[in-house]
This record gives structure tokens, C-alpha cells and sequence, in this order.
């Protein structure tokens, strides 16, 4: 909504010779294969929408796409809990796309955080939900090998698990220095069990949870201390997040802002700026020319310049690439360490 608003508020966004306004119809998927089918069913055929962006799980992203392809329609997914699984990008969906990053390119800059500030710290302890993970798990056991470090434990919880006691008490046990909340929503939760058992080491969460999520919903200080999280901070802005933040305050002064907004305002930017590169909505003609957007800065992110990739891993140069931000909870403050590149390993 806060897109649409500077769009619109602007006068709208040239696309070739045309001026668009933007609207957006929301639809509740309600987290299930079904319920995204019936909303992408509903977006298509009654509402004749241009592109439909959504879906956090695979199962939603599968469903939508079966819809938005038979009819012809770009469709954006808005996550990739397991970069590479059959229902992200690839070859075969020749309308999907993903102004979204791989959530496992955050791993190498966090390792190296890691070594650098913490030299001591060597055995990891990997809390994994049991939804596909096993190529991020791979990829993490290679990447803290060649850094000499080791995964001591891993632990993998059932997808809607909200008692994690039993998992940070198997996990505390192997001894670790680093307790990993692999890409989970719930890390705060994870967080709060693990620090109960009295462990006192370096937690991760490479999820897109912000630290001030964490520090709204864990509280303590004494438990945020020494925690990592991939997210932006919002009390050291850069102008771009001051001005989605000014903007979340003028809309809606009666709801405190939250960091992930940055990725929801990123998404519709994304895709129209290729749309204005292509000089079209065509669905077929925005594909092929975000696919040549390719060289850093070829597209602009609240994060950062950005640009397309995904060739050597995915097939297709579809998915979003941009900076990726690193911040460190201590007494429960937040220190932002800085943005970096991704690289891929």
C-alpha cells in the first residue's frame, strides 16, 4: 500500500507510452495449496490483474502458478523458503520470477561475522523445521568446514512446533558455541527457549526477522545479547527505510513499523522497473528483459542497488539480488554491522 501510494501520489509510473496507476486486490491464500488457487483463481479471472505477487510456502507457490500460467499472467512469488525446490524458478515456469532473495546467501556473510568476532566460537548446533532444508543444511556444513568450524547438532521440528524446549535441550546438550535458527519466523521463539536452558552462546537467525521484532517480543536483555539477525535496523535508517518508516507513521501512526515491510514495498518496485525497462506489461516481454537485468545497479532496492541472477543455480536468471543486511542484538540493542554483496558458495 505504501508503494502504491508514492506511485500514485506521483501521478503514477510510465510503462512504455502509457501512465499506470497501481492498485492492489488482496487475497488470503490462507497458507494452503487450496486457498492459494481459489485467490489466484479470483485474481486472474474476475479481477484481470497484470501480476500477482504472494506465497511464503512451496505449496502456495506451486498452485498459484499452475493458475497464473494457463492464463497468461506474470506471477512474482514472494519467497523461497528452499532456494532451488521444484516449485521456485527454474526452465519449466516459464511466467514465474522472484524479486526475492535466496535466504541461504546469508549464511557465508554470517560465518565470516562469526570469525571475525567471535575466533573462538567453533561448534555450531543447527535448528532446521522439517521442510525441505537439506540442501541448506549441506550447503552450511561445507561452508563452516572450510572456515574450521563444525556442526556439532541438528535438530529438525515439526512445521508449527511452538514449545521448542525440547529441541534447545537437545541441542544445548552436544555443547555448542552457536545455536543456528535455520530460516524459521519463529527464531524469537527459539531464541527465548534456548536462552531458559542457560545457553549463553552466539544465536543466528537468518531468517528476514528483524532485531526489532526481537526486541519486541523476547524482551530481555540479558537474552539479547550476541544474537545475529539478517535484518535492516530501524534505529540507524538509511534514508530509504526513513522514508518507508515516515511513511508507515503518516498511514498507520497507531501501528509500530516492522522491518519486514522493506521486503513487501521491494517487491511491486522491483517488478515495475522492469516493466519500464521492457516498455510493456506484457507477462512474456517483462520476463525476458529482467532476465537481462543483470549487472549490479540494473535495478534499485530499499537495501541497495540490485540486479537479476540466478543462472548457474537456478537455470534462469529470475531472482532478486541485492545487499544483504547484518545486524547484532547486545543488551538488548541493535548494533547494524552493514550491508554486504552476496556471494555465492
Amino acid at each position: 500500500e505504501l508503494y502504491a501510494d508514492d506511485v500514485n501520489n506521483a501521478g503514477g509510473v510510465l510503462i512504455g507510452g502509457d501512465t499506470y496507476k497501481v492498485e492492489f486486490i488482496n487475497e488470503d491464500s490462507k497458507g494452503s495449496a487450496e486457498g492459494a488457487s481459489t485467490a489466484a483463481t479470483k485474481l486472474v479471472n474476475q479481477d484481470k490483474v497484470d501480476l500477482v505477487i504472494g506465497a511464503i510456502l512451496e505449496s502456495e507457490m506451486a498452485a498459484i502458478n499452475q493458475v497464473t500460467e494457463a492464463a497468461g499472467v506474470l506471477y512474482a512469488q514472494a519467497n523461497a523458503n528452499i532456494p532451488g525446490a521444484p516449485q521456485d524458478v527454474g526452465p519449466d515456469k516459464p511466467l514465474q520470477v522472484r524479486p526475492f532473495i535466496n535466504h541461504d546467501d546469508t549464511q557465508p556473510i554470517d560465518l565470516d561475522y562469526i570469525v571475525a568476532t567471535y575466533p573462538q566460537a567453533k561448534k555450531i548446533a543447527l535448528s532446521v523445521p522439517d521442510i525441505g532444508y537439506e540442501g541448506m543444511v549441506e550447503r552450511i556444513q561445507a561452508q563452516a568446514t572450510e572456515r574450521g568450524m563444525e556442526i556439532v547438532a541438528q535438530e529438525t521440528w515439526t512445521w508449527g512446533t511452538t514449545d521448542f524446549l525440547p529441541v534447545m535441550t537437545k541441542l544445548n546438550g552436544a555443547g555448542p558455541d552457536i545455536i543456528w535458527a535455520m530460516v524459521s519466523g519463529q527464531a524469537n521463539d527459539q531464541l527465548k527457549a534456548a536462552r531458559q536452558l542457560g545457553f549463553k552462546g552466539v544465536f543466528v537467525s537468518n531468517s528476514p526477522l528483524g532485531a526489532d521484532v526481537f526486541q519486541v517480543t523476547v524482551q530481555d536483555p540479558a537474552m539479547l545479547t550476541d544474537v545475529l539477525c539478517n535484518s535492516i535496523d530501524v534505529t540507524h535508517p538509511t534514508p530509504e527505510i526513513q522514508k518507508l518508516m515516515d511513511g508507515w507513521k503518516a498511514k498507520w501512526p497507531n501501528d509500530p513499523f516492522i522491518s519486514d515491510a522493506a521486503h513487501a514495498y521491494d517487491m511491486p518496485w522491483v517488478m515495475v522497473q522492469v516493466m519500464q525497462k521492457a516498455g510493456t506489461t506484457d507477462a512474456a516481454t517483462v520476463v525476458s528483459t529482467m532476465e537481462s537485468m543483470t549487472n549490479p545497479g540494473d535495478l534499485q532496492t530499499l537495501h541497495g542497488p540490485g540486479h537479476i541472477g540466478g543462472m548457474d543455480r537456478f537455470g534462469v536468471n529470475r531472482v532478486l539480488y541485492r545487499p544483504l543486511p547484518l545486524s547484532r542484538l547486545m543488551n538488548g540493542q541493535i548494533e547494524f554491522i552493514g550491508f554486504q554483496e552476496p556471494v555465492q558458495e
